[in-house]
């Protein structure tokens, strides 16, 4: 599948959409649409100059979406159960950790940690990080890493694209079965509850 939608992106347009969406609406890091747009480098359907713009650009709005999220809906976000148990709650409290022990420069540390990004960004929106100071240290990061993603899908191209399909597939099949243990637990706990007789009675 995921392979596939890589496949099925056409153009920079399509390459801006598939940074834009990554790690955001579609549940993929941004790295593999960077990788992808190495390789695609390397086998000459797209030039290094518009690809590098369009990857920074389609990151960037990302990033800024994420910090928008957390700017608009505040803590009120942050603090409900149903948001830190889909997002990870510990990985929430070392966001908003990291935001408060190093401020807006946070912002560039979260640039490069895989998995935690979005995170980042929005506990930086919601704890008042201002815009200005957010798109400084984010631009610094995008204007490293990106070119950096996207030179590893250049110089070892399609085997490094394969290890990254290969190593998320198999993520994906550990996500799904998680869901399914989840889902079982929390019918077991449904139907425990309705047996337990209530005290009194």
């Amino acid at each position: 599948m995921i392979r596939e939608l890589a496949a099925n992106v056409s153009g920079y347009p399509g390459l801006l959409l598939f940074c834009a969406v990554s790690g955001i609406l579609l549940p993929l890091p941004e790295d593999v649409s960077l990788i992808y747009a190495g390789v695609k480098v390397q086998t000459g359907h797209f030039q290094w100059a518009p690809t590098l713009l369009v990857t920074i650009v389609g990151v960037g709005l990302r990033d800024v979406f994420a910090y928008l999220i957390g700017r608009s809906l505040g803590s009120w976000l942050l603090e409900r159960g149903w948001v830190r148990r889909l997002a990870g709650g510990p990985r929430i409290d070392r966001a908003q950790a990291l935001i408060a022990r190093r401020g807006p420069s946070a912002v560039l540390v979260g640039r490069f940690l895989i998995g935690f990004r979005a995170s980042v960004f929005i506990a930086a929106g919601a704890m008042g990080v201002p815009f200005r100071s957010f798109l400084l240290w984010d631009g610094l990061g995008l204007l490293v890493a990106v070119p950096a993603t996207v030179g590893l899908g250049y110089l070892f191209g399609a085997p490094i694209a394969d290890l990254v399909f290969w190593v998320l597939q198999r993520a994906q099949l550990a996500v799904g079965v998680g869901v399914v243990l989840l889902v079982c637990w929390l019918l077991w706990q449904a139907w425990s509850g309705r047996e337990r007789p209530v005290e009194g009675e």
